[in-house]
Order: structure tokens, then sequence, then C-alpha cells
């Protein structure tokens, strides 16, 4: 194919975009209704290969019969002459953006927006799997990331499968797929449903969250065993729930992992964004040592437990968010040890902050505000003890400035 070449009588081919292992992207124009599109060309070398020209054709078939914002969406596809023979060539959407595999080789992207785009995959497959159609080739190459970074749309359908068909060995005895991303079952040549496609995005969780894939391997052999034997260490996430929702994509058995696409969507969409650096404490290591506090204050020793949660609640107000309950939380026991270390009236200041924050949840200003009221009243008896310059504001306030 040559520039300015006509497919069709109608679509122009203006400039190559890409060039994948079956074919060649162009920007073209649609000259019937000036429109831009994107116009797939099977390789020529590929032209007699009969299961190559089966695949692309069946792209053509099945993304035509899909609708969803977040699948690039095919118009037409058709032949064009070619040396002595003919090859077939899709005509798709022209997504202005860059592929997610491309983003990522300029680093890890903003978390924020990471989930956000793993949750339109989502969207893309939940539409796919209600009309029975199994993509079978999710990866960050089959990603778009449109041009505004706010938007992702999924990408040839090249090898999707109804579910009621079988995972079989190609004609040159390779597994279907992108070996990094295929779940176990998709090596045994057994059943293959909708849940294949969610062990794909787990994996692709996975690589936007770290930077790299759970499994590393150099052959499709070894790939295979650690797919279907190894566990990869868990996500380092702020919210053990991005943790826990990827290690149950990633699980070994489909039945062990979530049902649907819509079931990942809710609960992404319920994922507070970040990641623990390096040095990070976790969520539940932060928690042990509240919870270590705890116990020097029950054993009369409430001035250790002021020390440590002084020094902790910033902590969780940076891994856990300012807003966060454990945060406030460990803001009200700090404010308990400090009325029991001789300090009420600290402590009574701090937890009128509490009773103030945002995002608190109602039982938890309904437990400061009973604790404020016995401290005023204590302090109203008693005095306010020794002076502590310990604020809300100051405890949590790195937290929000970062």
């Amino acid at each position: 194919m040559e520039k300015d070449e006509v497919l069709g009588g109608r679509f122009r081919l203006e400039e190559r975009l890409g060039r994948g292992g079956f074919g060649v992207v162009w920007r073209a124009t649609d000259t019937t209704i000036d429109r831009q599109v994107a116009v797939k060309v099977l390789l020529a070398e590929h032209a007699t290969d009969q299961e190559a020209v089966s695949r692309f054709v069946s792209e053509a078939r099945t993304a035509g019969g899909l609708n969803n914002p977040h699948i690039v969406t095919v118009y037409d596809y058709g032949w064009t002459a070619a040396g002595s023979g003919r090859i077939p060539y899709l005509v798709m959407e022209l997504v202005l953006g860059e592929a997610l595999s491309d983003v990522l080789k300029d680093g890890l992207p903003d978390h924020a927006k990471a989930l956000r785009w793993m949750r339109h995959v989502c969207k893309a497959l939940d539409a796919s799997h209600r009309s029975d159609v199994v993509h079978r080739d999710i990866k960050p190459e089959n990603v778009m990331i449109v041009r505004d970074g706010e938007r992702a749309k999924v990408l040839d359908f090249g090898i999707a499968r109804l579910v009621t068909q079988t995972v079989r060995l190609t004609s040159t005895g390779n597994v279907i797929g992108t070996v990094p991303y295929l779940a176990p079952e998709c090596w045994s040549g057994g059943p293959v449903d909708g849940r294949a496609d969610l062990y794909a995005l787990g994996v692709m969780l996975y690589q936007v969250c770290t930077g790299e894939r759970p499994f590393r391997a150099a052959q499709p052999t070894e790939y295979m065993y650690k797919h279907l034997e190894e566990v990869p260490p868990r996500v380092r996430s702020k919210d053990p729930a991005l943790a826990d929702l990827v290690a149950e994509l990633l699980a070994k058995r489909p039945a062990d992992r979530p049902s649907s696409a819509a079931e990942v969507l809710e609960r992404l969409r319920a994922v507070r964004p970040g990641m623990l650096g390096p040095g990070d404490p976790s969520p539940d290591q932060l928690r042990k040592r509240a919870d270590r506090a705890w116990q020097y204050g029950t054993a009369g020793e409430p001035a250790e437990a002021v020390e440590i949660l002084t020094e902790l609640v910033p902590d969780f107000a940076r891994i856990c968010g300012p807003s966060d309950p454990r945060t406030l939380r460990t803001c009200h026991d700090l404010a308990l040890w400090l009325a029991r270390d001789g300090s009420p009236g600290a402590a009574v200041a701090l937890l009128t902050e509490l009773t103030r924050a945002p995002g608190a949840a109602p039982e938890a200003w309904a437990d400061a505000r009973r604790d404020l009221a016995h401290w005023q009243r204590e302090v109203a008896r008693l005095g306010p003890g020794r002076p502590r310059a310990l604020s809300l504001e100051e405890l949590l306030g790195g937290a929000r400035a970062g």
C-alpha cells in the first residue's frame, strides 16, 4: 500500500500510523463523507495464510457488532487488489492518542488516571461479554489512550471468540493470545469464558500500578509454568481493596476470580488511588503500631501511647489519607491517651476538631462527641492539665498539603 492510494474507491490512505504482526494501520479519509478514519490492511505476506485472513475478517465481524464508547468502532471492511490476489482491509474509528503500552514506556502514569482507564476497559469487556464475545488478547498494546488522557478504548478483536467455543492450538502449534497475559486455562486447550479476559485485565492492572508485569520470563514455556503455578507478590497499594482485587483477578482457577467485568468495575470505583513507596509501611503495619500504642496505654503507660500515636498519625494521613476512618480513629485514640496522660485540655481541643473533620463516618462523629462531652466535664471539674500543642491541622497538615 502507498500514500494516496484509494481502497474500495472510497478510503484514501494518508499517513502510516504503525505496523503489527499481521497488519499496517493508516490514517485515511473516507472521501464519501469526508471523515478521518483508521484503515488496517493485512500485510501482503499473509495474504495466502488462510488463518490470518480468517482472523482479520473475524475482527471486522466481531467488533462491528459491538457498540460501546470504550470499544473502537468498526465502520466497514473490504478487499483490495494486491499483486495477483487480494487482501482484506478494516475501516475503524480514528482514535487520536497512543497505545497504553507506549504510555507505560514513559514511566508509571498518574494512579488515579490509570485506575480510570482500567474502569473503561471493564466497561468495554462488560459490553463484549454481554454479547457473548471473549476478547482473548487484552493487553496494553490493545488499549488506546485518547489524546486528552481521560479515556481508554479497547481495540483488536481479531482473535475474539464466542464464549461457547473453546481455545485451540493454532496450525503452528502455538496458543492463541499474548503469553504474558494468558490465563492458566488458555494453556490447556480447555473451555474459556470472560474470566480469561479478567485475568488479562489483572495482569494489566498490576502493570499500571507497579510498572512491571506480575510474571517475567524469557520463553513461552516459562511463562506457562508461572501462570499455572506461581503466585505473584501482592500489589503494594495504599488501599488494601486494590491489592485484594488484583490478587483475585490473578487467581489460577476461573471460579476464584470475580464473576464479571461489571463486578470488577464496581470494585474499582470504590478504590482509593495511591501506591506505597519502597519504604512505606502498609496500612496493616500501621494498624499494628496503633494496636501496640493502645497496649501501652492500657498497661498504665499513656505517655508511651501518646508518643507512638503522635508519630503515627502523620503516617496514617500520608498512607491512608487525612480523611480516612483509620486516620481519624488514630487521632481519636491519641486524644484519649492525652487525657489520661494529664492533658485533658489538649484532648478536648483535638476531639473538638475531630467533631468537625470532613469525611468522618457518622459513628465516628458520635464517638468523638461522646468523649468530647465527657472530657469537657472533667476539664471543668479538674482543669486543663499540662498544655500540649497538638492540633488536628498540624498532625494532618503535611498530608493535606501533599
